[in-house]
């Protein structure tokens, strides 16, 4: 229910200093690029200056949901509803924390958790009727809650029109989600096509694009290596572009390319080393060199995961099948051990082992 791509919660509060004003804008920057350990740092530090700043605390409940504290983001969310009870955007953080917690839950906890972020989506748009975001929000709501929560199609179409008359620079994401709703992946590509060329200049545009012909069955990797590219230069800061290109090198064994590219995302992103995981997933499942992916698996692994990045666990049990194909079985076997260890629900990893020690 929430569509973050793109979304900066603006710090818009009265700050008790100049630092903290500052602490709280490279925070809400850091959250746009995903940035998360570095803009935690940030935003605490703010919120020790000014612990009453409902906008704060707002912009802290979606860092602490980024790093899956569900129980101390939805505190800090409904503190900024307390704080600031007239901010549409302190409604739509809450709205969304409720609905990320909605997705994960059981039928009938999800039910309560899906109207709550239908009533704080709402007040978001009663309090500003301009909201965008919180348009987004009910549109994905009624896209894939169950009719007795409230799912209703037509009135994700309504808000999509919504959208469209607000924010019409935006209404391609608003099209582009319903054709992809009824499975019309033509209507989607020609959506991403059309603008990726009317927004040349706009990063969410080149990498929708990017990110769809990504698919090997596409068969468009071309495109996807040239949005992401032109998106990369736009922003060299973010990781999506490397990740997206580290693909593309990687499953056509360009390997002097990805090596420097890889080079080029440690010192442009050095927080997040998901292209190094793509290369090395890309490397054993598309391209047969498992001896390359173990060295961008332990790579990826050698410091902490990024918050919404793939996991260590992940990364282990890929590191235990690339050991794996090696023959190298008792190390593969740790790895895998390792992931179920780290992570006693990741089903891949427990098959894995179920696998190994029967």
């Amino acid at each position: 229910m929430s569509l973050r791509a793109g979304w900066v919660f603006l710090v818009a509060g009265v700050m008790g200093g100049a630092s903290a004003t500052w602490a709280a804008d490279d925070a809400a920057t850091l959250v746009e690029q995903g940035h998360w350990r570095r803009a935690r740092a940030a935003v605490e530090a703010a919120l020790a200056a000014t612990p009453n700043d409902a906008s704060l605390r707002a912009l802290h409940a979606d860092v602490l949901q980024a790093f899956g504290e569900k129980a101390a983001a939805l505190k800090e969310a409904e503190k900024a509803v307390e704080l600031a009870p007239k901010s549409a955007d302190a409604h739509y953080r809450l709205a969304e924390v409720v609905g990320e917690s909605a997705q994960n839950a059981g039928p009938l906890k999800g039910l309560g958790l899906a109207k709550r972020f239908r009533k704080e989506a709402e007040a978001a748009i009663a309090l500003d009727p301009n909201h965008v975001e919180a348009r987004f929000g009910l549109m994905e709501f009624y896209l894939e809650a169950p009719g007795i929560a409230g799912g209703d199609k037509k009135k994700a179409a309504a808000l999509a029109g919504e959208i469209e008359r607000l924010a019409p620079e935006r209404a391609w994401q608003a099209k582009a989600r319903l054709a992809s709703e009824r499975k019309d992946t033509t209507a989607v590509e020609a959506i991403y096509r059309e603008a990726a060329a009317k927004y040349p200049d706009r990063y969410a545009a080149r990498m929708a694009l990017a990110n769809w012909s990504l698919a090997p069955w596409r068969n468009a990797r071309r495109t996807a290596e040239e949005q992401a590219l032109a998106a990369m230069a736009m922003e060299p800061g973010r990781v999506g572009p490397y990740t997206t290109v580290a693909t593309v090198l990687a499953a056509a064994k360009r390997w002097d390319e990805l090596d420097a590219l890889l080079a080029k995302a440690d010192v442009a992103v050095p927080d997040d080393l998901s292209p190094q995981y793509q290369a090395g997933r890309i490397s054993l499942v598309e391209a047969g060199d498992a001896a390359r992916a173990e060295r961008h698996f332990r790579r990826y692994l050698s410091q902490p995961a990024e918050a919404r990045a793939v996991s260590h666990a992940a990364a282990h049990w890929r590191l235990g099948q690339a050991l794996e194909k090696q023959g190298r079985r008792d190390e593969a076997l740790a790895e895998v051990r390792a992931a179920v260890k780290l992570d006693p629900k990741f089903e891949p990893a427990k098959k894995e082992l179920k696998r190994m020690t029967s």
